[in-house]
């Protein structure tokens, strides 16, 4: 019979928990400090661990270049759908897919939370980090796009080790269905632009 310890517990938000997780980084980490952790939305995907070149994370602007809320592409007018979340116009949305990364080690699990909240403009509009002309995501190098925050990572990864977001972060997808008899999170397919008026 298993004691009442071990029963588990009633339900997790993951949304809600790696939020924190953010709001915690960008406090501690200058070069993140310009993000309004209240306008970038955490969503859970699914990823099966086993498929190649399965995702841990996604970083989903919701502006265009230089955040302009439409573009002109081919004749046509494209913009992104509005996406709130408790009161607020989003203008980021951060995936993390499951299990993928829920099953990497917590230091990884961090690693993958800062290379995606790098990649938000240092303007916070809704536009991407941009690295450059061709390869305007990473730059010219994705290690060399990691090294720019490589000291951060480090400070607060020793920082959240004595904290309790170190509950989730070390456990893995097991051990959270194990842990809680409800595992939840904000779940929505990635928007994708919408056409406007034809004319």
């Amino acid at each position: 019979m298993r004691n009442a310890a071990a029963l588990p517990e009633g339900e997790i938000n993951l949304t809600h928990h790696l939020t924190s997780i953010i709001a915690s980084i960008v406090k501690h980490s200058p070069s993140l400090a310009h993000i309004d952790v209240g306008k970038v939305l955490v969503c859970i995907g699914s990823n099966r661990s086993g498929r190649r070149g399965g995702l841990y994370g996604k970083l989903i602007p919701l502006r265009f270049e230089n955040g302009t809320e439409i573009v002109r592409y081919r004749g046509r007018y494209y913009t992104l759908p509005a996406i709130s979340h408790n009161g607020a116009d989003c203008l980021y949305i951060i995936y993390f897919y499951m299990p993928r990364f829920f099953d990497l080690p917590w230091n990884e699990k961090l690693r993958v939370i800062f290379h995606e909240l790098y990649h938000i403009s240092p303007r916070f509009d809704g536009d991407i980090r941009r690295m450059g002309a061709v390869k305007t995501a990473h730059g010219h190098s994705k290690k060399h796009f990691d090294s720019l925050y490589a000291d951060e990572l480090k400070a607060f990864s020793d920082y959240i080790r004595v904290t309790p977001a170190m509950n989730l972060l070390d456990m893995n997808t097991g051990a959270l269905y194990r842990r809680y008899r409800k595992v939840t999170g904000v779940r929505m397919k990635s928007p994708k632009p919408v056409l406007l008026d034809h004319k």
